[in-house]
């Protein structure tokens, strides 16, 4: 069984030969995604008091990644809600600088210092990390475009 959007209207479409798919399945994810991820950070408040001072700091900050990952891609999916409703263009939709930025902290992997996490806490990273990559290569191929 394939799953196919169907085309985004030709006002969303940028220079007649890029037009971005409507991304409800997407949205949905990381939607479900964010609630998810802010159930058990809610829940499992206070878990890294039981590992030692550096294992606590590295639980924090990926953590903390791991929601910017969740932000970052909703954040852009809203951008290209807002793009096929006709309410900004895509040239304000992207701002290159914070996307760079973005992605240094983003795409960061320090997998290798994270073996003492829950795997809970694992496999929601992992699927974070997923959701943004998959976002932020949607977002490099349109800032691309508005560049090129």
């Amino acid at each position: 069984m394939t799953y196919e959007h169907p085309p985004a209207s030709n006002e969303a479409s940028y220079h007649g030969n890029f037009s971005v798919v409507h991304f409800s399945r997407t949205y949905d994810e990381a939607f479900t995604l964010l609630v998810e991820a802010r159930n058990y950070l809610s829940a499992n408040r206070g878990q890294s008091k039981k590992h030692g001072n550096r294992e606590a700091v590295v639980q924090c900050v990926e953590e903390m990644r791991m929601t910017t990952r969740l932000i970052r891609a909703m954040a852009w999916l809203l951008a290209v809600r807002a793009v096929e409703d006709g309410e900004i263009a895509w040239d304000e939709a992207v701002d290159i600088d914070d996307l760079m930025v973005d992605i240094r902290i983003c795409t960061a992997d320090r997998g290798e210092e994270c073996g003492f996490l829950s795997p809970g806490l694992l496999d929601l990273m992992g699927r974070a990390h997923a959701l943004y990559m998959r976002a932020a290569r949607m977002e490099l191929q349109v800032a691309a475009r508005s560049n090129g």
